[in-house]
């Protein structure tokens, strides 16, 4: 399948976002912006509570039901709105909250330079991530629709033993199962890609646009480098399609500007009338805040710090206009209250980050520099970036929005952190909360440093404005034309052109794939033709095999690098090629049901950051050419499907 042919999979997904959290939210009275970035904050939210209480109510998880959710939902919101306000409809909202034409100019320029980057990158629709999580992540899909149970207490029962489910965030996997139900002509992993265009694409400038609109209300040319801007960073949102892969994390982020721009509305660090009425400005945010934590909790915190950044802001302006000793007094210790409550929340919950492996990657210095430059790694220079963020930073302290340069600065040093602190105790109480990993530090950093360079390229732009003077409007708008071009050249053809060509590398289907090559991709297409669907394939998931689930809607005993130890399925693993002289491995067998077995060969994975002997904990799947054990199916050059036939089978 093209991308032209999977259009019809993209409109499904917009429509799937948009439109059920926008019915609830337009019920309750939301309007424009704030229906906008509310919609697919209410959507995601809605599915994930709903994906949970099915679960424990033993209701299955179908689109009817769904569907019945989001209508009855929509029609409560109605009549609750009646019953409070006397009126059925909404009255007339600001023409301030509304689209300007240069917030769409920004948005469509943003929508085309992410779908051309997140295209490109890709490939074809139907190529898999050859990451860590990925195969986690697609067969949690194809789980949750086999189950009927898109809870985010059932997902882990993909790969541990029965009973065994613990609490796993699965709002990412609960969305793009809903679209692979609606779109059941087109392959999972073509939606799940799909899908996460969308959310990159659509839901990230959305939010982006709409937090630069609150912060320059006076300045169309902001929104509409705001639009070029979303799309000029190379850690989100391309990076976290590339890196690990962080689906629920990248969803989780996409909803931070979201949440960031009704957070600077309410605490009224912006003009709070913009978005519409107080009430539903606080609705949105808690069903924004539910999305980010049912994606991936860490996002939350992140945006928890800027709230204690915000709430600093709002303390020193109390402070400065208070008219008596004691009240200055009791906002300063109540201020620092709420900073040391909320760093001991920070520890504890972040604990659950202690165990993870990431470590620094470089000195002190070199890691202020890729700050700025965002250049991690062997990555070219963000030249321009660089300066537009230093530039921002001189503009928004003039301006007095020091409280956005301490945001800025608050993620900065989380990500300096993360890339120069070297493992112990500070390294694990500052960046548990995001598992102490560099890209995920880096991708936060974005939002801040995106509205910093935004406000640096306006000031620039200010700058040069006063120095044309055009004779005639088609002269200014061919000025702004060309300054619209240079500005996305300059962005797009260093730093954003190597990612893009970088996370091509995790998507390539040829013989030189990292984990699933051409000649796997194709055996395991056949499968639905050779493979009874109620039986199970073993194999080794290092080498790909696990990609059987996704793929072809096979079951497989190890649908994850991170495999279930139960006792059976672990003598399967490491003890069947003796099924022929050992009874108890025949018992295990039948167990499992296992009763084929994909051989892609014993490949080392060396990732960048992970160097694995992908055969410890699999030897039984090893010398299988020669063996009584199993009988040849099909294959594919030298990738093999075997029927066992030892075991009475």
């Amino acid at each position: 399948m093209t991308w032209l042919e999977a259009t019809p999979v993209a409109v499904l997904a917009l429509l799937i976002i948009f439109v059920p959290g926008g019915l609830v939210a337009a019920a309750a009275g939301a309007r424009r912006l704030l229906l906008a970035i509310a919609a697919p904050a209410v959507t995601i939210s809605v599915l994930a509570v709903a994906a949970i209480v099915f679960g424990f109510l033993a209701v299955p998880w179908t689109i009817p039901f769904v569907a019945t959710v989001f209508l009855g939902l929509a029609v409560v919101t109605w009549v609750v709105r009646r019953l409070v306000t006397g009126t059925w409809m909404p009255r007339s909202v600001s023409r301030l909250a509304g689209f300007s034409p240069a917030f769409i100019t920004g948005l469509v320029i943003a929508v085309v330079l992410i779908a051309v980057q997140v295209c490109f990158a890709i490939g074809e629709p139907g190529n898999v991530s050859q990451t860590y999580d990925a195969p986690f992540h697609l067969n949690g899909v194809r789980f949750i629709i086999d189950t009927a149970n898109g809870s985010s207490f059932n997902l882990t029962g993909l790969i541990l033993p029965p009973s065994r489910s613990t609490f796993y965030p699965a709002a990412w996997h609960d969305l793009v199962s809903v679209v692979a139900m609606a779109a059941p002509w087109a392959g999972l992993i073509t939606v799940a890609n799909v899908t996460n265009l969308v959310i990159a694409a659509v839901v990230w400038p959305i939010g982006a646009l709409t937090v630069v609109r609150l912060v320059a209300p006076s300045r169309p040319s902001a929104l509409v480098i705001a639009g070029v801007a979303a799309a000029a960073f190379p850690a989100f949102p391309l990076g976290m399609l590339d890196y690990g892969v962080l689906y629920s994390y990248f969803l989780s982020l996409a909803f931070l500007p979201a949440g960031l721009a009704l957070g600077l509305s309410l605490f009224r660090l912006v003009d709070g009338r913009r978005l519409g009425p107080v009430t539903l400005q606080i609705l949105s945010l808690a069903c924004a805040v539910v999305a980010m934590g049912l994606s991936q909790p860490s996002v939350v915190f992140g945006l928890g710090l800027f709230g204690i950044i915000g709430i600093v802001a709002l303390c020193v302006l109390a402070v400065r206009y208070a008219q008596r000793t004691w009240i200055r007094v009791s906002l300063i210790v109540g201020m620092i209250a709420v900073v040391a409550a909320f760093a001991l929340v920070w520890r504890r919950v972040g604990s659950f980050g202690y165990t993870a492996p990431w470590n620094r990657y470089g000195s002190v210095p070199e890691v202020l520099l890729d700050t700025f430059t965002l250049s991690r790694g062997d990555r070219p220079y963000a030249v321009v970036v660089a300066v537009l963020i230093l530039v921002g930073i001189v503009a928004t302290i003039r301006t007095k929005r020091w409280w956005l340069v301490l945001m800025w600065a608050a993620a900065a040093v989380l990500f300096v952190l993360g890339g120069a602190l070297p493992s112990g105790d500070l390294r694990n109480l500052a960046l548990g909360m995001f598992y102490k990993d560099v890209p995920r530090l880096e991708a936060f950093l974005v939002l801040p440093a995106l509205l910093v360079a935004v406000l640096g390229a306006d000031a620039l732009w200010r700058l040069v404005a006063r120095r044309i003077t055009p004779r005639s409007r088609s002269g200014a708008v061919a000025v702004a034309a060309t300054a619209i071009v240079v500005v996305i050249a300059s962005t797009q053809l260093t730093a954003m052109t190597y990612a893009v060509a970088h996370a091509a590398n995790a998507y390539r289907l040829d013989d030189r794939s990292r984990i699933l090559d051409d000649d796997e991709y194709a055996l395991i297409e056949r499968l639905r033709d050779e493979v009874g669907d109620d039986a199970v394939i073993v194999g080794n998931p290092w080498t790909g095999t696990s990609w059987a689930m996704a793929l072809a809607d096979r079951e497989v005993l190890n649908p994850h690098f991170n495999t279930s130890h139960a006792p059976a399925n672990d003598v399967v693993n490491t003890e069947l090629n003796d099924a022929d002289v050992d009874p108890s491995v025949c018992t295990a067998i039948h167990e499992t049901g296992v009763r084929y077995v994909l051989d892609f060969g014993a490949d080392r994975f060396a990732g960048s950051r992970l160097d694995v002997k992908t055969w410890i904990g699999f030897e039984g799947l090893l010398d299988l050419e020669d063996s009584a054990v199993v009988e040849e199916v099909d294959r594919e050059g030298d990738k093999v499907l075997y029927r066992i036939v030892a075991c009475g089978l």
